[in-house]
């Protein structure tokens, strides 16, 4: 069954006005069966580099390819997967200056591919699609970031499950394929997963030996066991036995693949930014669930700390999904000012921002605030509310030192 994905009308209007859209996200989160209804819809031709024969015929003749489906809109499927038809799409749409000419998908970042000296920069547009977002898998087409900012969230009529089937979602995560599936195919499928992104994308972000393959797989798994954690490169340089800048670039790799996140810490200052350390995130907390070997009735019953970080982890990746499709271009930081935190802080381009903190309890205590009203004093007037995601089912108020934030259920990310 097609399930509706909440940025294909962005990607219809992006094709009008751009010669090139670019739709890149990991490997197995619905790129091509969105190109594919795309295509139908536009009656564009489509071509996948998955096709041995399309592949080679398109890297060793690169501008007779592009040439040929110039003639037409068209839909090229895994374009990393031939790096060498960048110079010749570049010429193609210099050339013939159209918009819609060109429907890509790609599931590394282009741009941090090794292998790729050409810019296709004010010819090309990108958009992110990652997993699924359980609004997505509910039918739900509203916007939880829109929601947050207007204030609407707390009218929201959201689908009421319990605390149990919740973190049972969260370690199933929303990639397509897993839906659906047993305890025992989804850990088979991500198992393949992983060896696949090693074995077979690595080396299109970086020529890279099977000894550095092998470092990354550990690396990935140490990652997963630290998420929604500070990244600390000389702690993991010690463990792996590798230079704080070998972790670096290889956590950089992982990016490219849409694998992991790092979140930079907000300043008032935006100068300040990269000064201070990210934390890490997953695209995907089916993904860490199946790193760390953990699942529903474990972690409520003994593994609570991981369970934060995982609800935490969760909240992140559903609101990440939701910036692909904000009113607002939107971005997602967190916040350490000495011993005051917040989990995390979405910002607008015009500055303004939201606070939010996660709990995976279902109880609330007054110092859940605290961050977040040094936050508001700090951000001023462009503090424009907060939030606390917890585990219970009640929309509560709670106020401090003249500021009043929301406490809200974490089960309004299901959706309706």
């Amino acid at each position: 069954m097609y399930i509706k994905r909440n940025i294909t009308p962005i990607v219809y209007e992006l094709l009008e006005d751009f010669r090139i859209v670019a739709i890149n996200g990991p490997r197995q989160s619905g790129k091509t069966t969105l190109s594919q209804e795309i295509a139908k819809a536009l009656d564009m031709d489509y071509y996948t580099f998955d096709n041995e024969a399309t592949r080679v015929t398109a890297t060793h003749n690169p501008i007779p390819f592009i040439e040929q489906l110039s003639k037409k809109p068209s839909v090229i499927d895994e374009i990393q997967m031939v790096p060498e038809i960048i110079s010749a799409l570049k010429i193609s749409v210099d050339t013939l200056n159209q918009s819609g000419m060109f429907l890509l998908t790609g599931s590394a970042d282009l741009f941090k591919m090794s292998t790729i000296k050409e810019s296709l920069a004010g010819r090309m547009v990108s958009v992110s699609l990652f997993p699924l977002s359980y609004f997505e898998l509910n039918g739900c087409s509203q916007n939880l970031i829109d929601m947050l900012f207007d204030g609407k969230i707390n009218a929201f009529e959201y689908k009421q499950m319990s605390y149990e089937e919740m973190i049972e979602q969260i370690t199933t995560g929303g990639f397509p394929s897993v839906q659906g599936k047993s305890a025992r195919s989804q850990e088979s499928w991500f198992e393949s997963y992983v060896e696949a992104r090693i074995e077979k994308d690595l080396s299109l972000i970086k020529k890279i030996s099977q000894e550095n393959k092998s470092e990354i797989n550990k690396l990935l798994r140490i990652l997963a066991s630290m998420t929604s954690n500070l990244l600390k490169y000389s702690s993991l340089s010690k463990h792996l036995s590798i230079k704080d800048m070998t972790v670096k670039s290889d956590i950089e790799i992982l990016e490219a693949l849409f694998l992991v996140k790092r979140v930079n810490p907000y300043f008032t200052n935006r100068g300040k930014r990269e000064l201070k350390a990210p934390k890490i995130q997953f695209i995907d907390t089916g993904l860490v669930s199946h790193l760390v070997d953990a699942d529903a009735h474990t972690l409520i019953t003994k593994e609570r700390e991981m369970l934060g970080n995982l609800v935490e982890n969760f909240i992140y990746a559903e609101l990440l999904k939701h910036t692909t499709y904000a009113k607002k271009t939107t971005k997602i930081y967190h916040y350490r000012d000495a011993d005051y935190e917040v989990d995390l802080v979405l910002e607008q381009k015009n500055s303004k921002i939201v606070g939010i903190e996660v709990k995976s309890s279902a109880t609330i205590k007054a110092e859940y605030v605290r961050g977040l009203v040094r936050l508001a004093k700090n951000a001023e007037e462009n503090f424009e509310a907060g939030y606390i995601f917890y585990g219970g089912h009640e929309i509560l108020p709670i106020s401090k030192e003249g500021y009043t934030f929301w406490c809200i259920p974490f089960g309004m990310l299901f959706g309706k």
